[in-house]
């Protein structure tokens, strides 16, 4: 079986249980504007909105607006390869897949691709006209601008997430919880909604190791025109050199756990 193959296997699977539960893709839709809401909602009862534009430098509608869709554009892809041997285990295919002769690189390739289109249609129906309301017309191409660096996040994040799966299903025990643990963290580091500027020290230190927290950072530095295009580019070096740096590493992590998985057998 090619890459191919198992994309068009991988988005048949996701494809076809979006079309079977139409509430998913609403869910997609409707996320952004209802966790804005409910923040910006909850801001204004103990805050006052002026003081948030002279601290952040933009909007809070357009700030949260553009948060959410970056956390959920990252997560929603990384989520897929992070839950995805608990799902094998839970639906009784992990034995199979395990055994595949298909190379296993290629299976986690194919996983995320699906999900970068529903990031491309989620940011269509949220984040451009939501941009068009604020910014006219200008709002359009920042709109598109967000959404491609919001796919570039959530490519960015799949080798860091493959050496997470690894370590964490190649340690044993109850997965769900350490997962559950780390992913609480993964979205403060990212910096979606505390921007990095405002990080600790030790904190600042592990969001800089995140590949896609340097493609937050610009997002946010171009809602506040306060990016320039070196510093840019910068950034973009430095989260793909992480990126690749860390391929290697994730694809040894997922050796690690499918070996150990093979050795002492799928319960």
């Amino acid at each position: 079986m090619s890459l191919t193959d198992l994309i068009l296997a991988e988005m048949k699977f996701v494809y076809g249980d979006i079309i079977r539960r139409k509430s998913v893709l609403l869910m997609f839709i409707a996320f952004p504007y209802v966790l804005t809401l409910f923040i910006v909602l909850i801001g204004y009862s103990v805050g006052n909105r002026q003081v948030f534009v002279e601290k952040i430098g933009v909007d809070p509608e357009i700030f949260f607006l553009t948060s959410g869709f970056l956390l959920m554009s990252i997560l929603g892809v990384s989520d897929d390869l992070l839950w995805r041997p608990n799902f094998d285990r839970w639906m009784g295919t992990l034995p199979y897949l395990i055994l595949s002769p298909v190379p296993r690189l290629y299976r986690y390739i194919a996983i995320p691709i699906p999900r970068l289109i529903l990031v491309v249609i989620t940011g269509l129906t949220s984040v451009i006209p939501v941009y068009i309301y604020f910014y006219g017309l200008e709002g359009l191409w920042s709109g598109l601008a967000v959404i491609l660096l919001a796919a570039i996040a959530a490519i960015l994040f799949t080798t860091p997430i493959m050496i997470i799966m690894g370590l964490v299903y190649g340690s044993g025990g109850e997965h769900w919880r350490i997962i559950n643990i780390i992913r609480p963290l993964l979205l403060i580091l990212l910096g979606a909604y505390y921007p990095r500027y405002m990080m600790p020290l030790a904190g600042l230190i592990f969001s800089y190791m995140i590949p896609s927290s340097h493609i937050v950072e610009i997002v946010q530095r171009m809602l506040t025109h306060t990016l320039e295009l070196s510093y840019a580019l910068t950034l973009i070096g430095i989260g793909t050199a992480l990126f690749i740096l860390y391929a290697p590493l994730g694809v040894r992590s997922i050796n690690y756990w499918e070996t150990k998985k093979l050795k002492e057998g799928v319960r």
